[in-house]
């Protein structure tokens, strides 16, 4: 019985100096995640903002791709700022604005039944879109309470999920309702299945629940968070990337992260600070998910620079 050979990624800081030096000069571009890369839930992963700082100095043009719907672009200009990381706005790439990107560019002009925080629902409502949501409370358990919630004339035409701390059986329930209709279409913000708090501490993350309303459905999802298919095309004509290889992607995720950036056709580095360890990544078995390289965190570039004096 033959088992098929996996690709091993290597350790940035096992590269020969002449490898040191060719990595660095093969890509120009960087994409990264930031939750278990920079931070995690309580507190930073040490040196990593020393880490892209480097890849600053080294002439890179950084851009950070996020899951996390619930905190602002501005919240995270500044705070990656705070870290000495110098971006604009228009550098972070947000679920939400993702997702008001792709309707204008379809023109949408319809009803949304929208599932999500409630700023991920505002960036949506001052882009010009209607919105509405719920039930936001608790109701009486009885058949007819529960049809009046669920059950209604709307013309939604987009049902948009993405998290939502209040998350309901009734609210996934109404969604499934209005996806009944042949013109609604079934939009996906984050797609993690799990979250990430810190390396020991992972909960559920929203990913399932998207799954659950395309396999209900039988909507073909349309996935504006990483590793969507959607979204590699958006941030390709973006960006205008013209090499794909020549970018990299940098994650701590291997289905989200990694497995987006091979869907585009970028480099990718595994950072094992976050919701992946080094014993998960070496033994994974799904294709086109498996890294370039890898490092135990961002602060490993400050050595790779210091060793390879570049």
């Amino acid at each position: 019985m033959s088992t098929q050979k996996l690709p091993k990624p290597r350790h940035i800081l096992e590269l020969s100096p002449e490898e040191k030096v060719k990595f660095i000069n093969s890509f120009d571009l960087v994409f990264s995640d930031i939750d278990g890369v920079l931070w995690n839930l309580h507190k930073d992963v040490e040196g990593a903002a020393e880490g892209f700082q480097g890849l600053t100095k080294a002439g890179k043009k950084l851009l950070f791709v996020t899951n996390n719907s619930v905190r602002s672009e501005n919240a995270l200009e500044h705070r990656l700022k705070d870290h000495g990381i110098n971006v604009k706005n228009t550098d972070i790439i947000h679920p939400a604005d993702n997702v008001v990107k792709y309707l204008l560019s379809k023109n949408f002009d319809g009803l949304i039944y929208c599932i999500g925080s409630v700023y991920f629902k505002t960036i949506i409502r001052k882009a010009g879109f209607k919105i509405i949501d719920g039930p936001n409370k608790i109701f009486e358990e009885s058949f007819s309470d529960f049809g009046r919630q669920i059950f209604d004339k709307e013309p939604v035409r987009a049902v948009v999920i993405d998290a939502d701390f209040n998350l309901s059986g009734a609210k996934m329930m109404r969604a499934h309702w209005y996806l009944k209709h042949p013109d609604c279409i079934l939009i996906i913000g984050a797609t993690d299945s799990m979250l990430p708090l810190s390396k020991e501490i992972q909960i559920l993350g929203p990913g399932p629940y998207g799954k659950i309303l395309a396999e209900a459905s039988g909507k073909t999802p349309i996935l504006m968070g990483k590793p969507g298919k959607e979204l590699a095309d958006m941030l390709v004509d973006r960006f205008d990337i013209k090499d794909r290889s020549r970018a990299l992607m940098i994650g701590d995720m291997l289905e989200q992260d990694i497995g987006f950036g091979k869907l585009i056709g970028m480099q990718t580095l595994l950072v094992l600070s976050g919701g992946c360890n080094k014993t998960q990544m070496l033994e994974n078995r799904i294709s086109g998910q498996h890294p370039d390289y890898y490092a135990d965190t961002m602060y490993d570039f400050v050595e790779f620079f210091e060793s390879s004096k570049l």
